[in-house]
C-alpha cells in the first residue's frame, strides 16, 4: 500500500523530535484558469523530509468532466513529486481520482523553507470537457482497502496528516473542451468502435487502454483530423471494466467501457 512503502527510510532520517513536527492540512483552490490548485499548509516550520503524500479529488461522475496531467513548478517539483495514482474511477455517481507523491529529498537542499500557517501550492490540473463540483475527500471509496486513498502526509518518515479544510464547500470549476470521443457498442460483447473528434491542428492521436489496475493493455495511434471512426478488435483483451484514455495536443479525455 501507498503508505507502507516508506518505514525502511525513516531510519536514515533527521533526530527531530515527533512534537517537533508540524501537522499539514490540504485544501483545493479554483485559480482561475479553469484548473484545480492543491495547497498545503503546515502549522509550524519545517525544511526537513516531506516523505510522502495521498489525496483524492472527487466529483460528479454525470458531468463528463476529467482532470488533465498534472503540473508544478519548483523547487517544489523537486522535493516532492505529485502523480495520478491509478485511473480516474467512477463509484456510487461520483468520479475519482487519487495522487500520490514520495519524497527524495530535503527542502532545504533546495532553499526552501515553510513557514507556520503559510500554504504552498503543491500542484495544479486542469479540467477538462465538463464542469463540475470538486472537493478533496476522506469517504467509504478512499477508505477501503483496495483503494488506499485517505488524506495522508508523512515527514521525516512520521505520520502528520492535518485536516481537509474547506472541506464542506470545495470548488466549481468549468473545464475547457478537451479532444472528445465515444465507445459503442458499450458494454460489448465484441469489436467496439470509437468516434472521435480529433482537433483540427493535430495530426496524431494517442488512444490507451488501461485495465480496472491501472495497467495499460493496449495503445493506438491515429492519424486523422475532425471526426473519425476507429474500429477496435477487442478480441484479445479480457472481460472487465477498461478506461478508455485519449490523448490529443496535451488534452485528455477518458471513457469508461465494459467488455462482457
Amino acid at each position: 500500500m501507498l503508505r507502507t512503502l516508506l518505514p525502511a527510510l525513516a531510519l536514515s532520517l533527521s533526530s527531530i523530535t515527533w512534537a517537533q513536527l508540524p501537522m499539514v492540512d490540504i485544501t483545493l483552490v479554483d485559480n482561475g484558469a479553469s484548473e484545480l490548485e492543491v495547497r498545503v499548509r503546515p502549522d509550524g516550520d519545517f525544511d526537513e523530509f516531506f516523505a510522502s503524500i495521498v489525496f483524492t479529488i472527487r466529483w460528479d461522475a454525470a458531468s463528463g468532466a476529467n482532470l488533465d496531467q498534472v503540473a508544478q513548478v519548483t523547487p517544489v517539483s523537486l522535493y516532492m513529486p505529485v502523480i495520478k495514482s491509478g485511473p480516474e474511477t467512477d463509484a456510487g455517481g461520483y468520479r475519482y481520482q487519487i495522487f500520490a507523491g514520495f519524497g527524495t529529498n530535503a527542502l532545504s537542499a533546495f532553499g526552501e523553507n515553510w513557514t507556520a500557517g503559510n500554504e504552498v501550492v503543491l500542484m495544479t490540473i486542469p479540467v477538462v470537457n465538463g464542469t463540475s463540483f470538486f472537493e478533496i475527500v476522506n469517504d467509504s471509496w478512499t477508505g477501503d482497502v483496495n483503494n488506499n486513498g485517505d488524506y495522508y502526509v508523512s515527514l521525516n518518515g512520521q505520520d502528520r496528516t492535518g485536516v481537509i479544510y474547506q472541506l464542506n464547500t470545495g470548488v466549481r470549476v468549468e473545464g475547457t473542451l478537451g479532444a472528445g470521443f465515444s465507445v459503442h457498442p458499450n458494454p460489448s460483447a465484441g469489436p467496439v468502435m470509437l468516434d472521435l473528434n480529433i482537433p483540427a491542428d493535430v495530426q496524431v492521436a494517442l488512444v490507451e487502454w488501461l485495465d480496472a489496475s491501472g495497467r495499460l493493455v493496449r495503445a493506438d495511434r491515429i492519424t486523422g483530423r475532425g471526426a473519425v471512426r476507429f474500429p477496435v478488435d477487442v478480441a484479445g483483451l479480457e472481460r472487465g471494466t477498461y478506461m478508455v484514455r485519449l490523448t490529443s495536443d496535451g488534452q485528455v479525455s477518458t471513457e469508461r467501457v465494459v467488455l462482457r
